[in-house]
């Protein structure tokens, strides 16, 4: 026995070795990484997270060696001991090696040892069939019983054993159920019968505000303004990977809610860059690991072993890295995705708060299936639309099934939205270098900024909270925490810079912000490595084992923002990477015009106004010109005179 879990050791090194020759530094990001995994060794819990992976690899590597051991072992007995015991473990290992290269390259076509040539379904059914009959026989052999039995056991318990809960609250049938579906980098424009059918349907039977904005597009500081209520600008969560202790946790809506008896879950398919955790006061959290080991180890799922562990539950104890995560797109599948947040929600007991983000639609478009080589990136955009339609369409069926929509108020959102530096991506009059691609990378792209909400409403709570609002006013996803807040009546002294839809009457300021930008390749892609190269002296490692930005790093980061406001249906524009150029936006008729070119001088002023004052602690910082000179000065003065 000892001499196979070796043998299949050996294997696993020698696969493991190839693969990482076979890459450059650059495509692992060696180069740009390698400090902060000097960072992350002396962290306990990225220490943990490794030794917990490497047990999981060691359990399987032992299993495999003890299936072949016995697989083999039976060949030899039921062949009358015609066939050596080492030729027995010889067809044993190359049965497993057709079976593993086979089921890998069909499944998961896209790792790196996957290949057309393995995916013949003759051989992996015959090779299946021959080991799965020689295990088989050990409980007719009544040799192994108890280790086989052992084995299955072991893998098979997870899908059995009710998911534990942690502190569910006693049910209330006044408390109606909170629901937040979110999905990532959803561009609006796209809401079509062909595209996304039942979004389309929702949004038809739904009171849908169709000029609603993301404050950044970006999806940590967008999810923040949807727990907070708050302005990135006050909020202080300006950037992805924000440190923790830089924000007001305790003046959130799962604060509020959980303080008023609600069970809390938060729910995301992948949580890089948006690491939301328990200290969000989430009674569960439903997805990935969000820490720096999971940069790391995710990747180790080109390896067919690993590759294939991730459709047996149990291994999630030991590598949930590469368990149900969409950032490892290779293995990714939305309906397993659906069916294990399924069997973690199935348990109900309680009112609920659920806040969950499906990635599908984010960058780079592309899931476990074969890629769509003939089609374009846009392309493969479009078809992860398609797919998280159905996605979503299936989560709402279940959440319908187990009773958790019989009261219920349900908010369908998308965090911001994505732009493919097309024409129609930016307003008429833009000039190239302000049409750029992505998300959080030009705040005057519609298509990147405007974003999904609608809101629908079940049972009781459609009584207390009728869905009459405004449409025509632009609201933002900072409205969705006091608007929950009102309509459950909840006395709270927490200040918002959001308004509930029921109490917005007028037009007001929306603040806006772009993020770091991403580094494009001659294509006009993103490249990912030239991307991380770039950033990569922002972020360490802390003693959580989170990558977070530096503190030090943060304010010179937020300082070289592109500022925004929107009023009614103008937009005013700040570019500092462009000498500190101006714009002002016709949103109605979606034009663009630097200052200078603007001619309505009423419109100027108030847009000026609006602007220096929204950002008036920064006038300074983010050398904010026209706030700061006379000119602004000047203006502010016949203003209140007029």
């Amino acid at each position: 026995m000892i001499k196979n879990i070796l043998i299949s050791l050996i294997i696993f090194t020698s696969l493991s070795s190839l693969w990482f020759l076979s890459l450059s530094n650059e495509t692992l990001n060696i180069t740009s990484i390698e400090k902060k995994l000097y960072q992350a060794t002396t962290s306990p819990a990225f220490i943990g997270e490794i030794l917990l992976f490497t047990l999981g690899i060691i359990i399987l590597l032992i299993y495999i060696g003890i299936t072949v051991e016995i697989a083999s072992k039976n060949l030899h007995l039921v062949t009358k001991k015609n066939i050596s015991k080492i030729t027995s473990t010889f067809i044993l290992w190359c049965s497993l090696i057709f079976i593993t290269f086979g089921l890998s390259s069909k499944l998961y076509p896209n790792i790196f040892f996957s290949h057309t040539s393995w995916d013949n379904k003759y051989i992996i059914y015959t090779c299946s069939l021959f080991f799965l009959s020689l295990l088989l026989l050990t409980f007719y052999t009544k040799k192994n019983r108890c280790v086989l039995s052992f084995i299955v056991i072991t893998l098979c318990a997870p899908y059995f054993i009710p998911s534990k809960n942690n502190d569910l609250k006693e049910q209330s049938i006044n408390k109606p159920n909170i629901i937040i579906i979110g999905i990532d980098s959803f561009n609006t424009e796209n809401i079509n019968k062909e595209s996304t059918p039942f979004i389309r349907s929702f949004i038809h039977q739904s009171l849908h505000l169709p000029n609603t904005y993301t404050h950044v597009a970006r999806t940590f500081p967008a999810w923040f303004s949807i727990i907070s209520g708050k302005y990135p600008l006050n909020s202080k969560a300006r950037l992805n990977l924000t440190e923790f202790n830089q924000l007001q946790l305790d003046e959130t809506l799962p604060k509020i809610l959980k303080d008023n008896g609600y069970n809390t879950y938060y729910i995301q398919d992948e949580r890089r860059f948006n690491n939301i955790n328990e200290e969000f006061y989430f009674d569960n959290i439903i997805g990935p690991p969000a820490s720096s080991a999971e940069f790391i180890l995710s990747k180790f799922v080109d390896l067919p072993f690993l590759a294939l562990s991730t459709e047996l539950l149990f291994f999630e104890h030991f590598m949930p890295h590469i368990q149900n995560n969409r950032g490892v797109w290779t293995t990714y599948n939305e309906k397993k995705f659906n069916k294990y947040i399924f069997k973690k929600l199935k348990e109900r007991n309680g009112h609920y708060f659920i806040a969950s983000h499906f990635t599908l639609p984010h960058w780079p478009y592309k899931t476990s299936e074969k890629i769509l080589e003939n089609k374009n990136t846009e392309e493969k955009y479009l078809n992860t639309l398609k797919k998280v339609d159905k996605q979503v369409e299936e989560y709402v069926s279940f959440l319908k099934g187990e009773g958790y929509l019989k009261n219920a108020m349900v908010f369908l959102i998308s965090d911001h939205g994505e732009s493919f530096g097309r024409i129609n991506d930016t307003p008429i009059n833009t000039e190239k270098k302000l049409n750029l691609a992505g998300h959080g990378t030009s705040v005057i792209s519609q298509t990147q900024y405007r974003v999904l909400l609608a809101i629908k409403t079940y049972g009781k709570i459609q009584e207390r909270c009728p869905l009459i609002a405004d449409t025509k006013l632009n609201f933002a996803l900072s409205d969705i925490a006091p608007t929950i807040i009102d309509c459950l009546n909840i006395r709270n002294k927490m200040y918002f810079d959001g308004t509930s839809i029921y109490k917005a009457s007028t037009q007001r300021v929306i603040p806006l912000e772009s993020s770091l930008q991403p580094f494009f390749n001659s294509d006009g892609e993103i490249d990912i490595n030239g991307t991380i190269t770039r950033n990569s002296n922002l972020y360490r490692v802390n003693k959580e084992g989170k990558v977070v930005i530096k503190k030090e790093l943060y304010s010179n980061a937020v300082n070289s923002k592109q500022r925004s406001i929107i009023f009614d249906k103008w937009q005013f524009s700040y570019f500092p990477e462009w000498g500190g150029e101006y714009y002002i936006t016709d949103l109605e008729n979606n034009e663009l015009f630097s200052f200078k070119d603007f001619n309505n001088t009423q419109i100027k002023r108030k847009l000026l106004n609006f602007f220096c004052n929204e950002y008036n602690s920064e006038i300074n910082l983010a050398n904010l010109t026209k706030c700061k000179n006379k000119t602004y000065k000047n203006l502010i003065t016949r203003l209140i005179n007029e």
